[in-house]
């Protein structure tokens, strides 16, 4: 705003231009501070002087340049020659900058944000420097990135946890197809062998008869033992029918009752063998610890979550310890965006444990 403006605002007020222009600068939220054609401060404004910490006599007359703005952020100096904010004096132009560091009177910093542009006067060019303290505002923008960093590691960590789980669930059920269709059929093909050649003996071989029974008899225990382990390591069943037949299997031969409410719906690998899992794991810990009558098993869908509930009607003495089946089942649990907890049963029973458990039905491995 030029003079003349100064002279008609003046002029409609009443008053001179220069009370116009003080008035504004000593109102104003942002500081101000004017420097000759030498650098040196020939005005500042109130809320200059507040945040540099000088009284006005302490600052005017001083060369702004080693009086507040010396050395940068990390403490190494900051030469005068090198300073944008002082350009305008020789080239002219505007400058602008934010995240620059001013100092205080007592030797302590703060962040600014300025713009410094060319100022006619009598002797020269000066510059009128317009600065705010910007030091929360780049605290606050430095802490959102860091926990934007910090949030995307973990979900990164997280994502890659699901990832290793599926990779597991799937090198399982490979390892549980060799077993099957490599050992288990091999062993199954010397039974018959030996069936075959017991038949071919004839009466007269009692001893070599009670050979071959004792071989056949070893030969499907372990058949038996293999198609265990791979019960234990990845059930068939789950992979072909899902979860509800694969519970089925598990819990018939099982010594007391399981009530079993579990729809025939299928989900994702990954989910399909976390639910399971923790259903095994839940019924294993009643069948040694519970020294319960009876047990139940209720899996239920609900706004995108897989809902899983064993309960018993035991002596309730489970908990998640740091190790144990629990404990790597809330790990594997947790890492597909879940929970898993153990209480004791709701009201009215007075004993026994609820294992529960909520899977989202589309696995975070999937992605």
């Amino acid at each position: 705003m030029g003079d003349s403006r100064f002279e008609q605002v003046g002029a409609r007020l009443g008053t001179a231009p220069r009370d116009v222009l003080e008035a504004l600068l000593t109102s104003s939220a942002d500081a101000v501070y004017l420097v000759d054609v030498d650098g040196r401060v020939e005005f500042a404004n109130p809320a200059a002087l507040q945040l540099l910490g000088y009284e006005e006599d302490e600052l005017l007359g001083r060369v702004s340049h080693p009086t507040i703005h010396h050395h940068h952020w990390d403490g190494t100096p900051f030469p005068q020659e090198e300073c944008p904010m002082l350009r305008p004096r020789t080239t002219g132009e505007t400058v602008r900058a934010h995240g620059d560091t001013f100092w205080r009177k007592d030797g302590s910093k703060f962040r600014v944000a300025y713009s410094s542009a060319p100022l006619p006067t009598s002797r020269g060019r000066g510059a009128v420097v317009v600065f705010r303290d910007v030091t929360r505002q780049m605290e606050d923008e430095d802490a959102a990135r860091k926990e934007a960093v910090e949030r995307a590691r973990a979900e990164e960590i997280h994502a890659s946890r699901a990832r290793i789980i599926a990779a597991a669930d799937a090198e399982r059920r490979r390892l549980v197809r060799d077993l099957h269709d490599g050992a288990q059929q091999r062993l199954v093909r010397i039974l018959l062998g030996l069936r075959l050649a017991r038949d071919a003996l004839g009466d007269a071989q009692g001893d070599v008869w009670e050979i071959l029974d004792r071989t056949s008899a070893e030969t499907r225990a372990a058949i038996a033992e293999l198609r265990d382990l791979g019960s234990g390591i990845h059930p068939q069943i789950l992979t072909h029918r899902g979860v509800r037949a694969a519970v089925e299997s598990l819990t018939a031969p099982l010594p007391l009752p399981v009530d079993l409410q579990i729809p025939r719906d299928r989900y994702h690998s990954t989910v399909e063998a976390a639910a399971y899992f923790v259903i095994a794991e839940a019924l294993t810990n009643v069948i040694k610890h519970a020294r319960a009558a009876s047990a139940a098993v209720t899996v239920t869908e609900q706004d995108g979550q897989l809902l899983i509930e064993v309960s018993d009607d035991g002596c309730g003495n489970a908990t998640i310890g740091a190790t144990g089946g629990l404990a790597g089942l809330k790990d594997r649990v947790a890492a597909l965006s879940g929970s898993l907890t153990v209480d004791p049963a709701p009201a009215p029973a007075a004993t026994g444990t609820r294992v529960s458990a909520i899977l989202p039905t589309v696995s975070s491995a999937a992605a």
